[in-house]
């Protein structure tokens, strides 16, 4: 391919993603309606969580989709708006408006997998890629968010829940116990524009 037609670094993406079962997929679509009248459309439909991204092609990876059976504790989750600084209650930011979903705590038994499943990636982060950062670890990215924290977006900006995420929290981690995820994904994305 001629150099003047090669996407550039930054418009390359690398994703890997652990994505739930569609069966727990369906299971919050439904506590959320139910419970707290949100819209069935304001709730994601392929949810997910993040494991790894970068903004750069990385040599060697290797794309596809493999089967898991990766469990975690809806116990072992924390609400939060998916915006920086999200985790913690702020009056400049209103959930309703935003998206909104659940980190994986710091402390889960689902942890050491999740991490598994993100060294995969970290290996290919070479000196080429990585230019001048600091190669990512267990809690730093070296691309996008410098702090790493799994995390799975639920709600859509305009679910029109209220202010104060602890009153869902509560009774998502009651109500819905495991969260079976059943893929790994590995995908490489060309950004658009």
């Amino acid at each position: 391919m001629p150099d003047h037609i090669k996407p550039k670094p930054h418009q390359i993406e690398v994703w890997a993603q652990l994505f739930l079962c569609p069966e727990d997929c369906s299971r919050i679509r439904e506590f959320f309606v139910a419970r707290f009248g949100v819209k069935p459309n304001r709730v994601i439909r392929n949810m997910h969580l993040t494991v790894y991204h970068a903004r750069r092609p990385m040599p060697g990876i290797r794309t596809g989709s493999w089967h898991v059976n990766l469990i975690l504790r809806a116990s072992e989750t924390r609400f939060m708006v998916m915006t920086p600084g999200g985790e913690n209650p702020r009056p400049d930011i209103d959930p309703a408006g935003r998206s909104v979903g659940v980190r994986v705590h710091k402390r889960s038994a689902a942890m050491r997998d999740i991490q598994d499943y993100r060294k995969q990636l970290l290996k290919h982060e070479t000196m080429r890629v990585l230019g001048p950062r600091s190669p990512s670890t267990a809690t730093s990215s070296a691309f996008g968010a410098r702090y790493f924290q799994p995390h799975m977006v639920i709600l859509r900006p305009g679910s029109g829940i209220g202010r104060d995420l602890s009153l869902i929290g509560g009774p998502f981690r009651e109500t819905l116990g495991e969260l079976r995820f059943d893929r790994f994904v590995v995908e490489i994305a060309r950004k658009q524009g």
